[in-house]
């Protein structure tokens, strides 16, 4: 009888190390609540970052599927560079592309660039959002609803806290302009002090049950970004 007795105390004990509170958080891990407050407001003062931003799915709004890229809030403006997958009527094309002087440049091939209007060039990415506390990352963080630390992750070999939770279509527009109902968000951030966002993933319902994903990344933040208009 004692050997059970004692067996039964350790299967208590053990399960009750694995617990979670009412909201779903594990016992074990950091409140997502003070993990955004941190991440929020080191996601604002972030001048540059290299960042890749991939498309999966049906995703309105979006015509891109992929970039890859470096960009820059210092200086004059937003200025960026580097190559994206461009999706119009059906069909994908890669170019290289800069941002400089509010002016995009795109070169689809032959290693010509060519000016595209600003009033075009913002269909292409609103490369101005993504730093911008007031549209961009920062604000997707700090306004996240119903958020939960659910694990702890390597991503890129940064060690991160895993946070999922829902953004409102106004929280996300800066990032996806045509987004047109709440989504679900899955947030990592690094586990050092500062709690810097390393990657956000955002899922999009589809009408006719498909649906897409758009997925930021982030690295090498803060380092220097040079850019230059395309002679």
């Amino acid at each position: 009888m004692l050997r059970f007795v004692t067996a039964l105390l350790a299967v208590v004990l053990v399960t009750a190390g694995c617990t979670s509170d009412e909201s779903g958080q594990a016992a074990d891990l950091p409140g997502a609540a003070g993990l955004l407050d941190t991440a929020a407001q080191t996601a604002a003062e972030i001048t540059s970052t290299h960042f890749v931003v991939d498309v999966n799915g049906e995703v309105p709004g979006m015509a891109v599927e992929n970039i890859d890229g470096d960009l820059t809030t210092e200086g004059n403006g937003v200025a960026a560079k580097g190559i994206a997958v461009i999706t119009a009527f059906g069909s994908a094309a890669e170019a290289n592309f800069v941002l400089a002087d509010d002016v995009l440049y795109l070169d689809t091939g032959g290693g010509t660039y060519r000016e595209i209007p600003a009033a075009q060039a913002s269909m292409v990415y609103d490369f101005s959002a993504v730093l911008d506390p007031e549209r961009g990352i920062a604000k997707l963080i700090g306004n996240l609803a119903e958020a939960t630390t659910v694990a702890e992750e390597d991503v890129n070999g940064t060690a991160t806290y895993k946070i999922t939770g829902t953004a409102t279509k106004d929280d996300i527009a800066g990032l996806v302009p045509g987004a047109s109902s709440d989504v679900d968000v899955t947030l990592w951030v690094s586990k050092d002090e500062g709690n810097q966002p390393v990657k956000a993933e955002a899922v999009f319902p589809g009408g006719g049950g498909e649906g897409g994903t758009v997925t930021v990344t982030l690295s090498q933040v803060n380092e220097p970004v040079t850019v230059e208009p395309p002679q």
